[in-house]
């Protein structure tokens, strides 16, 4: 079985809410959920929030538009992943996937590609992107690994930025075979929505593509390359800020 987890949460520093916030007729989260429906690799889609009250908003949606949801812990997301896939009845064997929720523009196409490599390579963690500098596809983010890795390190992360960004243990232990290839080698933006600015980044893109309803990362370079000013929205915006933030400010939790 191939769970699909998608990290999500209203409490964003930069720009609270902006899981649910709409981008045209539907929520960044409903984009993003619609947009992996079509895989032909994930068995389940399922959303890991939070217990804090403003993510009861994000249950509730989940609710009503008929999506898995587990609600957990705010700061030790390894754990939310990790109660996420006991909620799926994960065994060993099984391949978790983690998707961030700042994706409205990603696509079922690069999800199921990473799973394939994944697959493949019989590695134990498999990625096309965070792994600077060279493996980073922002906006179309996928981690692949297996349940049993991911439960070696829930049982053994002891760093805060471990535990918050999920798969550095599994990346940086030593522990496991690692994999990484970019789905599109030109690709070299930041389209995750973490600004106000990014929102309006993600929000042009979507409109100049939206005569291609099932686009992906390749349309989305293709239009980059036609129209490059279109990077000046965003042009302050920094990839994974977040996970440099907890590396300077990490610690042992456990």
């Amino acid at each position: 079985m191939t769970i699909g987890i998608i990290q999500a949460r209203m409490g964003s520093s930069r720009l609270p809410g902006k899981v649910l916030r709409m981008m045209g007729n539907k929520s960044i989260l409903g984009h993003l959920v619609d947009r992996l429906r079509p895989s032909q690799k994930l068995d389940r889609i399922v959303v890991a929030t939070t217990t804090n009250p403003e993510d009861q908003a994000i249950a509730d949606f989940c609710a009503q538009a008929g999506i898995a949801c587990c609600q957990g812990s705010d700061w030790d997301v390894l754990d939310r992943f990790y109660q996420a896939a006991l909620q799926c009845n994960a065994k060993a064997e099984d391949t978790i996937v983690r998707i961030c929720c700042d994706n409205p523009l990603h696509s079922w196409k690069v999800v199921d590609e990473v799973i394939e490599l994944f697959e493949k390579w019989g590695v134990d963690y498999c990625s096309n992107s965070n792994h600077e500098p060279h493996f980073l596809e922002d906006g179309f983010d996928v981690e692949v690994t297996s349940f049993q890795a991911l439960t070696i390190a829930h049982q053994q992360a002891t760093l805060l930025s471990e535990r918050e960004h999920v798969m550095p243990f599994i990346k940086n232990s030593g522990l496991f075979r690692l994999g990484w290839k970019k789905t599109n080698p030109h690709y070299l933006f930041k389209f995750s929505v973490d600004t106000t600015e990014d929102f309006e980044m993600a929000q042009t893109i979507m409109e100049r593509l939206q005569h291609i309803p099932d686009f992906s990362i390749d349309e989305v370079t293709e239009l980059i390359r036609r129209e490059p000013d279109l990077l000046r929205i965003n042009a302050a915006s920094t990839i994974n800020s977040g996970y440099h933030k907890s590396l300077r400010e990490d610690k042992k939790v456990k």
